[in-house]
């Protein structure tokens, strides 16, 4: 038994005992005789062992003979006169299976990899959240982690510059539970309708397939909120030295419940132990070449060679009395901004740890699917309007992509889950117990098994009125530019600072559109007028001066903010503890 896997065996397996071992009377499977493909296994048998939750039992193909689909035995080529056959059916098959055998490829995050391993509770934090997993310091709870590149092709290489996604999934006692975040801290957008938008204009330009500048740039250039991001984007933080060495964020704002249902804000960090690292962009292009798989390389010769990888988990904490962008500065519900840590310090929850790569990549990795909207008792969503939406379409993504029976997969399988009994049914490919029995509607008076402890805490948001007005807090105001600002003066370094302006620059210099480049410099002027001047000495020739950028910054806050939805002073996110109860006790 391998290193990883001894350390992988201190699991807790009461879920799994329980889920698959336990009750065996008139149940037990006896070990068996061959492989079979897995099978004669169920998806909760095979995550548990690829996970490195449970050891042993058959992991490779045993069987004495080739066969296809059906079990039939595989022989040679059928021919008549040397030439194929239409009676053929093991060559049409294996044809067949090939012309199907790639999902959809993801319309967002389609290149990555990931690995297996556990998170460790490490600290009390039961006074916050009862959430099953975090109940317990020493609990480990088995994790799978995909990271990715965000917007360019599934083949595309993995260190071209480009967000990184960082998506964890815990198979907890309660459910599956997933983080879905960035190694950004914020996003390019608030507001949900502009989330194709930006993936978009990361895209390749539907004329040529080409990659597409001008869209990347006149989008930020029409975007104040989204250029934090893009400032980060353009740094050498866009191009991190592989999947390890990199820190994680879940960027939204999350609500976690304690037992007596009172909840706290909290936002997620995961902290690399190994440290942070990137390439400049000559170092990335130059890998681009020499190893277009550089860091999913990187990760699984790693763990191949018994290292584990380590983040510390920490969150930041806020009351919901103080969460108002009217006494912050800010609005902890907007995505695009980050809370200072000086003033809502780190604490530090737990530590996740990879150990296991996976058996199989289009199973394992490929198959794997994750949604904001998976979330566990004691963790829930918080007033962020890109959050309330990701919590759907991201699950509904993934049931174009791959199925709405998707939990099927052995790595979407909630394997750990104390009890499993859906009240979905049928669908394509669903092969597992279905309707178990139950009725295939409620209320029924045969069973009733709902679960009214895990209703999520009422809060109260700042308006009942429905209508297209907007409640971000920054919208229209030169303070969208702040934390960009802090960002640039305050943290970069003066190598940082170099580095951005160059790499903005080689990208600004591939824009055809004068107007793009100097609406661009504008909004980034408003973040620092040595940053746009520092991009602008980088261009080649420009058609404008710097005068034009000077005058354009004093109005780029309010582009394209139309005036009739402007927030009113009044209106802003909220989330606040309800001054009565609201359930009923």
């Amino acid at each position: 038994m391998s290193t990883n896997q001894n350390k992988a065996s201190v699991h807790p397996l009461k879920a799994t005992a329980e889920a698959i071992a336990g009750g065996t009377q008139g149940e037990y499977r006896a070990p068996r005789m061959s492989h079979m493909q897995s099978a004669n296994e169920g998806p909760a048998d095979i995550i548990s062992k690829v996970s490195g939750a449970s050891q042993g039992g058959k992991r490779v193909d045993d069987g004495a003979y080739f066969t296809n689909n059906e079990g039939h035995p595989f022989p040679d080529p059928k021919t008549i006169g040397g030439i194929p056959v239409a009676s053929d059916v093991h060559l049409f098959q294996k044809q067949q299976t090939f012309n199907r055998s790639k999902n959809l490829e993801r319309m967002v995050h389609p290149c990555g990899s990931g690995a297996f391993g556990f998170f460790e509770c490490t600290d009390d934090v039961t006074e916050l959240t009862k959430a099953n997993f975090l109940s317990t310091v020493g609990e480990k709870t088995p994790a799978f982690v995909r990271f990715s590149t965000v917007t360019l092709g599934r083949e595309f290489p993995d260190e071209a510059r480009n967000p990184r996604g960082f998506a964890i999934k815990l198979y907890t006692g309660e459910g599956n539970y997933d983080i879905v975040g960035l190694n950004f801290p914020v996003f390019f957008c608030r507001d949900p309708i502009q989330g194709p938008d930006v993936i978009r204009s990361q895209a390749r330009n539907p004329d040529n397939f080409l990659l597409d500048h001008d869209a990347l740039f006149d989008l930020l250039a029409n975007t104040p909120e989204g250029n934090h991001a893009g400032l980060m984007f353009f740094s050498d933080h866009g191009t991190p030295q592989g999947w390890r060495f990199k820190h994680g964020y879940g960027c939204h704002t999350f609500k976690w419940v304690n037992a007596e249902g009172r909840f706290v804000y909290i936002k997620y960090h995961f902290i690399a132990k190994h440290g942070q690292k990137q390439f400049t962009d000559s170092e990335a292009m130059q890998m681009c070449g020499e190893d277009p798989d550089y860091s999913k390389r990187d990760l699984w010769q790693a763990i191949e060679k018994g290292e584990e990888i380590e983040w510390t988990a920490h969150v930041q904490v806020m009351d919901p009395n103080e969460a108002d962008p009217d006494s912050l500065g800010f609005d902890p519900f907007d995505v695009t901004k980050v809370w200072p840590r000086k003033q809502f310090p780190m604490r530090k929850f737990g530590r996740l740890v990879l150990n296991k790569n996976p058996e199989n990549f289009h199973r394992d990795v490929e198959q794997a699917a994750f949604s904001p909207g998976s979330m566990v008792p004691g963790i829930e969503d918080s007033p962020d309007p890109l959050l309330q939406f990701r919590m759907f379409f991201y699950r509904d993504a993934q049931y174009h992509r791959i199925g709405v029976n998707l939990h099927q997969v052995p790595v979407n399988c909630p394997f750990m889950a104390k009890s499993y009994a859906s009240l979905n049914f049928d669908g394509q490919m669903r092969v597992d117990a279905n309707h178990a029995g139950n009725k295939q509607y409620a209320p029924n008076s045969f069973a009733h098994k709902f679960r009214p402890d895990a209703a999520e805490a009422p809060y109260a948001v700042n308006d009942n009125i429905v209508s297209r007005k907007s409640h971000y807090w920054h919208e229209g105001k030169k303070s969208d530019y702040a934390q960009a600002t802090e960002l640039w003066t305050k943290v970069m370094s003066e190598q940082e600072m170099k580095n951005t302006c160059y790499n903005t620059a080689k990208g600004l210099r591939r824009v055809q559109f004068p107007e793009i480049q100097y609406k661009y410099l504008a909004q980034i002027y408003n973040i620092a007028p040595d940053y746009a001047r520092g991009v602008y000495d980088g261009l080649t020739d420009p058609q404008f001066g710097f005068d034009k950028v000077e005058e354009m910054a004093k109005t780029a806050h309010v582009w394209y903010k139309e005036k009739k939805f402007q927030p009113s002073t009044e209106n802003k996110l909220v989330g606040k503890m309800p001054s009565m109860p609201v359930y009923n006790v």
